[in-house]
C-alpha cells in the first residue's frame, strides 16, 4: 500500500504521470521479511506483490536481499521471478542476492545460469556513492573477477554496475567521462541517480553521447574485458556486433594526481579471454569526441595522453567496412 503523503495519487497514478512523460515506472522492494529500510518485505507475500507490481503498471523491479536466509534467495528469486511473468506484463527484473551472497571469495557459491535464466539484471557488487573512490572501486572489482562476470553476462541477463552518478557533485569531469564510458563498456543499465533538473551540461552531454549510446545498446550485449594494467593504465576491450562490427577499447589512467600519461599501445596488444581484434587496417573513433582519431594497423603502436583518474576510450572499425559503404 502506498503511503498517502507521500503518493497522494497512488502508485498506480505515479506510474500512468511517468508514462505520460515517455518514462519507465521502476520500484524497489525487498525479498526479506522486511525491506533495508525496515518496512514489510515481499518472502511471505510474493503472488501478492507480484501481481500488485503488475497492477500498478510497473516497469522495473529491483528486489533487496536484506533480512533474508542466504539458503532461501534463490529459490525465492527463482519463484517471484515466475510469479512476474505469470502477470503476463513485461518487466525488467533485478537480482541483488549475489551481492548479499559471499560469492566474491568463493564464486562457485552462485549458480549463475539459474541467475541468467530469472534475472534480466544481477547486482553483485556494493553500492555506488558519488565518488572516485567508489566509481573506481566497482571498475577494479570488474577487473578482479574478470574470470566470472563477462561470460554470465549477455542479452536478457546483464550485469548491473548500479547507477550512474553523473550530475552530483562528488567526479571531476575526467572522471564524469571514465565513470560513463566504463558502464557503457559493461553493457549497462543506464540508470540515472540524480535531480534531472540539476544535472550540470557536461554531464548532460555524456548522458545523450550517441557512440557512447551506440556501445552500451550494441545488440551482442557483450560485456567489455579486462586486458592488463601497464604503466598505471588499465586496458578493456569490448566486442561490438552491430552499426558497424567491431570492438570498442578503454584506457584509464589509475593515477588520481600528477601530470597526463602519454601512453603508446597498439591494437594487437588488446587480446583479452573472449575477445582479440582482427583484421588488417582500422579507424579509431574517440567516441567522447566523435572524431576520426587515427587510422592504424593492428600492430602499429599510437599515442594518447590521458589526465589522471581519466579515459581514453574508441570504436575500433575495421578498414574494410569503410571503404565499401563509401
Amino acid at each position: 500500500m502506498a503511503d498517502p503523503s507521500r503518493f497522494p495519487s497512488g502508485m498506480k497514478g505515479l506510474g500512468q504521470y511517468l508514462h505520460s512523460k515517455n518514462l519507465l515506472f521502476g520500484v524497489t522492494i525487498g525479498y526479506g521479511t522486511l525491506t533495508c529500510s525496515g518496512y514489510p518485505g515481499s518472502m511471505n507475500f510474493l503472488e501478492l506483490d507480484a501481481k500488485t507490481m503488475a497492477d500498478w503498471e510497473v516497469d522495473y523491479v529491483k528486489m533487496n536481499s536484506c533480512n533474508s536466509p542466504d539458503q532461501m534467495m534463490p529459490d525465492g528469486f527463482e519463484k517471484f521471478s515466475r510469479l512476474l511473468n505469470g502477470t503476463g506484463r513485461p518487466m525488467a527484473f533485478l537480482c541483488t542476492y549475489p551481492l548479499y551472497n559471499s560469492w566474491y571469495a568463493n564464486p562457485q557459491s552462485v549458480d549463475w545460469k539459474r541467475l541468467q535464466n530469472n534475472c534480466n539484471l544481477v547486482r553483485a557488487l556494493p553500492n555506488i556513492y558519488s565518488s572516485w573512490g567508489s566509481v573506481f572501486n566497482i571498475i577494479d572489482e570488474y577487473k578482479l573477477r574478470n574470470d566470472i562476470l563477462p561470460k554470465v553476462a549477455g542479452p536478457g541477463h546483464y550485469n548491473d554496475p548500479d547507477m550512474l552518478v553523473l550530475g552530483n557533485n562528488g567526479l571531476s569531469n575526467d572522471q564524469k567521462r571514465a565513470h560513463m564510458g566504463m558502464w557503457c563498456m559493461f553493457a549497462a543499465p543506464l540508470l540515472i541517480s540524480a535531480d534531472m533538473d540539476k544535472v550540470d551540461e557536461f554531464s548532460a552531454s555524456l548522458l545523450r553521447n550517441k557512440h557512447l549510446l551506440a556501445i552500451d545498446q550494441d545488440k551482442g550485449g557483450h560485456q567489455a574485458e579486462f586486458v592488463k594494467t601497464r604503466n598505471d593504465v588499465q586496458l578493456w576491450i569490448r566486442k561490438l556486433d552491430n552499426c558497424p562490427i567491431g570492438w570498442a577499447i578503454a584506457c584509464i589512467n589509475t593515477k588520481v594526481d600528477g601530470r597526463p600519461i602519454d601512453f603508446s599501445t597498439n591494437l594487437d596488444e588488446f587480446k583479452s579471454q573472449m575477445y582479440t581484434i582482427s583484421g588488417d587496417k582500422f579507424e579509431l573513433l574517440d567516441v567522447f569526441t566523435g572524431d576520426r582519431f587515427k587510422d592504424v594497423r593492428l600492430t602499429e603502436n599510437f599515442t594518447i595522453s590521458i589526465n589522471p583518474s581519466g579515459i581514453m576510450m574508441f570504436r575500433i572499425i575495421p578498414f574494410h567496412l569503410i571503404t565499401s559503404v563509401q
